[in-house]
């Protein structure tokens, strides 16, 4: 059987250095009835977000299946050389924050985000920090493959 890593070999890695990834907040209104969420993002958001669309634009210009219609797996790795950073570091808010810079340019929309896999590491003794996307497109043969192998994983 062919090992995860195999089945898994990603159609795009992005790494960016010297790089922490902001966190899109997202508030919650109670107005009487209803409760709703509210996306509040901050300008420091909003600029990584079109900052971050517009390099992956440039790096994927000559790359005709994106954006796919299809079904992906997003890989976010946040490399963090600060123990406070680390400590607060928010992976649902921050990984938002880079699945809506992908829309348009590598999917047309998140829900096509399949499998979502995100981790934050402490790197020690590294000057800077980074972040690494992996954009994996997906059929129902790899999804049952890359299933079969999580499960026996956890």
């Amino acid at each position: 059987m062919r090992k995860l890593k195999e089945i898994i070999n990603p159609e795009i890695v992005y790494l960016q250095g010297n790089t922490l990834v902001p966190s899109k907040s997202i508030a919650y209104k109670y107005d009487g009835e209803i409760e709703k969420n509210i996306v509040i993002e901050k300008a420091s958001t909003h600029k990584f977000e079109n900052e971050l669309k517009e390099d992956l634009k440039k790096e994927l210009k000559n790359v005709n299946i994106f954006p796919t219609d299809k079904n992906v797996l997003v890989s976010i790795v946040h490399g963090i050389n600060s123990g406070t950073e680390y400590k607060k570091c928010d992976l649902d808010n921050r990984a938002k924050c880079i699945l809506d810079a992908l829309k348009g340019v590598v999917y047309f929309d998140d829900s096509q985000v399949k499998m979502l896999w995100t981790h934050k590491a402490f790197i020690i003794n590294s000057q800077e920090s980074f972040f690494r996307i992996s954009v994996k497109i997906l059929d129902e043969e790899i999804i049952k493959r890359i299933s079969s192998q999580i499960s026996r994983l956890i």
